[in-house]
């Protein structure tokens, strides 16, 4: 099976929205096999000066993929396109191997 994604979502303290946004990637987790993890950007000076009030940013991968609101179907669909970028999904499909549905 595939390294699962990695949904990074760089937050603040007392934030709302991100807590939501926390929840949303916690219920795809296990249907869509992704490691979910809640970053603070409060005490990171280096995150703090890039996104500043920019908040909640997901990144899948390390790569940055929205700011702000971000809906269940949104955020579902950017991580079946992650998947599929990666080199060992696109092999497999040519080789005749359908990906595992999520």
């Amino acid at each position: 099976m595939d390294l699962p994604i990695r949904v990074t979502i760089l937050s603040r303290n007392d934030c709302h929205l991100c807590e939501i946004v926390y929840q949303i990637a916690r219920r795809l987790q296990s249907e869509l096999h992704v490691e979910v993890q809640k970053v603070s950007i409060d005490n990171d000076k280096v995150l703090m000066e890039r996104y500043g009030a920019r908040i909640p940013v997901v990144l899948l991968d390390g790569v940055e993929h929205f700011v702000g609101a971000v809906t269940e179907g949104e955020l579902r669909h950017a991580i079946k396109k992650a998947r599929w970028r990666r080199p060992i999904s696109r092999i497999l499909s040519h080789l005749g191997f359908s990906p595992k549905r999520g």
